[in-house]
């Protein structure tokens, strides 16, 4: 057989010869004798056509939300614990596109509550709960933590403590947000709107104000105008209606099956995990609604994150993490083994839930197109909320900064 013939017949029977070489070597033998024109799109392209590749680094968006707990806040508050999970999901998607590479976000949380007695007048009743963190589970913790008594609300100084306190981004890019709810006189206190406004301001921070109830809210409005936003108003106890779906009890089943995935490590990953479960429990707690957008949310790497206890989650930023681990801070089923023993375990945990994940991931999918069909029979307009509001202006937002939500 001369060297043309051999040619001729290497290409005729190149995609047969995957079968017999098998694995890698035989779809690079294949992929490198076909002509482009017959060869397959999946072997060739690594995304779809068009689609712009990721970039490995992120944005940062910070949101302050700032509740009044004062009494008669108790809807306030379930809002803020029911429309965690989906609020930082759905903000969690933003995306915009740096040198040709689209590049996502990470959500940051502080949470500071004010108006209620229980807290010294000197700190103006007002009080820091959390810093910013990505620690979901604390920040869901310390939401139910919250009850309401009193109170004097002073908006202005609660604003111009988050702006002081807070470690915001200095990154141009970044998205700053104070979301601020209440109910009373803006006007309270020793700081007036356009002092707190003006601070804000000056690190470029969108102050978001809603106003709960149907009170006079003049002084809202106005305080508004000052951040150069639209005041937002809302009935504090609405609750969201649930629409129920096919998919919805295995969703809960296979988050449930998601937590035995986990792998806690250091000092406090014996509590985290604890914490984990808990938040489970408070979000089954409130409803079907809010137990199932907090699974869905878990279901996606990167949004739900626990690399502080998680050695999963851990390992994705640091390869090195279980060399760098001592024995006594690893979990009990690794401590006494080799390197590599220990590798297949971490392995064994990340296999299942990406697996876990993908049929979380596609259940969701299914249960989207039949929630929005509901929808559409129903005809109904989306009733305003916490969520629906801190939803809209942080879209507003990153429009102006670029990005897509």
């Amino acid at each position: 057989m001369n060297d043309n013939i051999m040619v001729r017949w290497m290409k005729r029977h190149s995609l047969a010869l995957v079968a017999v070489l098998g694995g890698v070597a035989g779809i690079a033998y294949a992929t490198a004798r076909t002509p482009a024109k017959t060869a397959a799109p999946a072997l060739t392209m690594p995304a779809a056509q068009g689609e712009a590749a990721r970039d490995a680094v992120q944005d940062t968006v910070q949101i302050a939300l700032l509740l009044d707990t004062s009494s008669s806040m108790d809807g306030l508050i379930n809002q803020a614990r029911s429309h965690l999970w989906n609020l930082v999901d759905r903000i969690g998607r933003m995306t915009r596109v740096v040198d040709g590479k689209v590049r996502g976000v990470k959500v940051e949380l502080a949470l500071y509550e004010y108006g209620n007695d229980t807290l010294p007048e000197s700190s103006g009743y007002i009080r820091q709960v959390l810093p910013f963190t990505t620690d979901l589970d604390r920040v869901s913790e310390q939401l139910h933590g919250l009850f309401t008594n009193g109170g004097s609300e002073f908006v202005g100084q609660a604003i111009t403590r988050a702006v002081g306190d807070l470690g915001w981004s200095k990154d141009p890019s970044a998205m700053r947000f104070v979301f601020v709810a209440g109910n009373e006189e803006f006007d309270q206190g020793p700081i007036k709107a356009v002092a707190a406004m003006d601070a804000a301001a000056k690190k470029d921070i969108n102050v978001q104000l809603i106003f709960c109830g149907d009170a006079d809210w003049g002084t809202w409005d106005a305080a508004a105008k000052l951040a150069k936003s639209d005041l937002a108003r809302i009935d504090q106890n609405h609750v969201a209606v649930h629409i129920a779906a096919p998919q919805d009890d295995e969703i809960l089943r296979l988050s449930t099956q998601l937590n035995g995935t986990y792998l806690a490590y250091g000092r406090d990953g014996a509590g985290s995990y604890a914490r984990q479960a808990k938040a489970d429990a408070s979000s089954a707690k409130m409803g079907k609604k809010v137990a199932i957008e907090r699974a869905q949310l878990k279901a996606k790497p990167g949004k739900y994150a626990n690399d502080k206890w998680d050695l999963v989650d851990a390992h994705a930023k640091n390869a090195k993490v279980l060399e760098q681990t001592s024995d006594d801070n690893l979990p009990a089923e690794m401590r006494g083994k080799e390197l590599a023993e220990k590798q297949q375990i971490l392995d064994a945990k990340l296999k299942e839930r990406t697996e876990l994940q993908a049929k979380i991931g596609k259940l969701e999918q299914e249960r989207v197109r039949h929630v929005e069909a509901e929808r559409r029979k129903k005809q109904g307009e989306e009733e305003k909320s916490l969520e629906t509001e801190l939803l809209r202006s942080a879209e507003k937002l990153a429009t102006r900064k670029g990005y897509k939500l």
